[in-house]
């Protein structure tokens, strides 16, 4: 029981700080929605693709025009296929396909994934630097490993990888950034 109320405390911190991100000036408003619609219409061609069904878990994530693919993948192909389905998206720069070959994840793993985005969400909020907004990361984890993209300084990016280092069940930060200096 004690178990279901923290997931669900996090998880609704996840979608608090989610929502806004959307609001964050250095990408502007019109750049965040485009983020969001490429986002969906990604993930929607993945979820579609009968090849990849049942060989792939793909989770997509799209900041300032750079759209980055997590997850596993049962091969070298499929982790391919994948990019080919959502290469060519107007509004998108660069697609960043960092998808594992190795065996699907379980449920639980996902769920403690989630958990981990949530923490190091909120982790983010202990940022002591002034200007820094920590809407203006976008977290995703696969595997234990924590994905992080935003438009920061090389400063706050540093600030946010020691956030992120230091929560529990993170085994690896990958930084996805653009620098704003």
């Amino acid at each position: 029981m004690r178990k279901t109320i923290v997931l669900t405390t996090l998880i609704t911190l996840c979608v608090a700080l989610a929502a806004c991100s959307v609001f964050t000036p250095r990408r502007g408003f019109n750049r965040a929605l485009n983020d969001r619609n490429v986002q969906f219409t990604a993930q929607r061609a993945l979820d579609d693709d009968p090849e990849l069904s049942g060989r792939a878990h793909i989770a997509t994530s799209v900041y300032n025009g750079v759209l980055l693919l997590i997850g596993e993948a049962s091969s070298e192909e499929v982790k391919q296929r994948a990019q080919a389905d959502v290469t060519g998206y107007e509004g998108v720069q660069r697609v960043v396909n960092l998808i594992d070959v190795m065996p699907l994840q379980s449920v639980a793993g996902s769920l403690r994934d989630a958990a981990i985005t949530a923490s190091v969400k909120a982790a983010l909020l202990h940022v002591d630097m002034p200007g820094f907004d920590p809407g203006r990361v976008k977290v995703s984890t696969a595997h234990g490993k924590v994905y992080l993209m935003g438009l920061v300084s090389h400063k706050e990016a540093d600030a946010v990888v020691n956030e992120a280092r230091n929560v529990a069940g993170v085994k690896k930060v990958v930084q996805v950034f653009e620098y704003t200096d």
